[in-house]
């Protein structure tokens, strides 16, 4: 028997809880690194999430994205039940204020092949 832990099986994807993300509001936090872990920069991106399927979340952006589309991964477990409040975005400078939803992405740059 195998540790889930080590485990390279994908969890079973969750449709009633995909199917409760369509038509929530989120915001999303993405993180840039560099290939040893240095922060090359940030960014936001908030709006509805129009589907929710085992290949990916699709999002209809707001804002200064406005008729742009959004993918995420389809890993239901980086989305969470945002607190209330009101979310200055630093890049844009734009707020949103009480998303349902929110999620944080890290983005590792590869390391450069010799």
């Amino acid at each position: 028997m195998t540790d889930s832990h080590e485990s390279s099986e994908q969890p079973d994807f969750d449709e009633e809880r995909a199917a409760f993300y369509v038509g929530k509001y989120i915001l999303i936090g993405l993180t840039y690194l560099d290939h040893e872990g240095n922060e090359l920069r940030t960014d936001q991106r908030h709006g509805v999430i129009t589907s929710a399927n085992r290949d990916t979340i699709e999002i209809s952006l707001r804002g200064v994205h406005e008729e742009q589309s959004w993918r995420l991964p389809p890993d239901l477990g980086a989305i969470f039940i945002a607190d209330p409040g009101i979310y200055k975005l630093r890049a844009t400078n734009e707020v949103v204020e009480n998303p349902d939803l929110i999620a944080n992405w890290t983005i590792n740059k590869a390391a450069p092949s010799n």
